[in-house]
């Protein structure tokens, strides 16, 4: 525990002297360009400190294999991960669980969220659903998911819709209520009914920052499927990769999937991030 806070400290003060010392500009414009190299210099001093800290001969390194392998040693990992345990059936499985609980939580969330903030009869009676987002931890769903659903697909699938409604909900309700009134009294002035205003006023204003929510829930989402794949254990999956490799301890065959993982987030995440852009041209992204 004193490591851990030690740790916390020297990171804080460390990073607060660099940005006290490279003088900063607050919310400073930074081209493309140069942001993808500093993302690039964060990779690198990454990987050249897993390097160091993994070098040499077992019982020579400073971090033992079990512990943390090296990254020749996880690259040489995902050969028998794809030709043994079905690494890319098990990825395309992953996405397609993730995809469909995300999309059916979506078509109820946006709708019902919309409602909720906009008619307070509708959000008095659905109340319960907002609240259990904020307060019931998502973890709790795997066994109640178990027991209402079994351990087949419907189980995962119910999950994920479980876990994105409850996170989305809250989120557009926000969305929509964060919208200033003023557009509401334009429209009324011109004659629009209830339904014109939530159609044509509410909606379309808080639509960018609801597919922003969108985006992001989409990411979490990702972590509660292999968490959920590796509490119940599929035949494939990422999430049952990574509790097979943790049983036989392969410590570098669950860097591999992780990097997986990773690799495949950051896909879904730009093609979430260029749909924004065809969609809301007049909102500048730099997400």
């Amino acid at each position: 525990m004193l490591g851990f806070l030690i740790f916390a400290l020297a990171f804080v003060i460390l990073l607060t002297t660099v940005v006290r010392l490279t003088r900063l500009r607050v919310r400073g414009e930074l081209d493309y360009s140069r942001a993808l190299g500093l993302t690039a210099l964060f990779v690198g001093v990454v990987l050249a400190v897993w390097w160091f800290l993994t070098r040499g001969q077992m019982g020579e390194r400073i971090v033992q294999p079990l512990i943390l392998p090296s990254p020749a040693e996880v690259l040489q990992a995902f050969a028998p991960l794809h030709l043994e345990q079905g690494l890319v059936r098990s990825a395309v499985t992953s996405w397609l669980r993730v995809t469909t609980g995300f999309a059916l939580a979506a078509i109820v969330a946006v709708p019902l969220g919309v409602y909720m903030a906009t008619f307070s009869s509708v959000a008095a009676f659905f109340r319960p659903l907002a609240l259990t987002g904020a307060y019931v931890p998502i973890v709790v769903f795997i066994p109640l998911s178990l027991t209402w659903f079994g351990t087949g697909e419907t189980q995962k699938i119910g999950f994920l819709f479980i876990g994105c409604f409850v996170a989305l909900l809250p989120l557009v309700i926000k969305d929509i209520a964060d919208v200033p009134s003023a557009f509401l009294d334009v429209a009324v002035t011109k004659g629009a009914s209830q339904w014109q205003l939530v159609r044509h006023v509410l909606f379309p204003v808080a639509q960018a920052n609801i597919w922003d929510h969108l985006r992001g829930v989409y990411g979490v989402g990702w972590g509660w499927i292999i968490m959920a794949e590796v509490y119940v254990r599929p035949e494939y999956g990422l999430g049952a990769l990574i509790g097979v490799s943790e049983r036989r301890s392969q410590t570098a065959s669950i860097f591999a999937v992780i990097i997986v993982i990773v690799l495949i987030a950051l896909a879904c995440d730009q093609l979430w991030r260029l749909g924004g852009e065809l969609l809301f041209p007049y909102r500048k992204s730099n997400k």
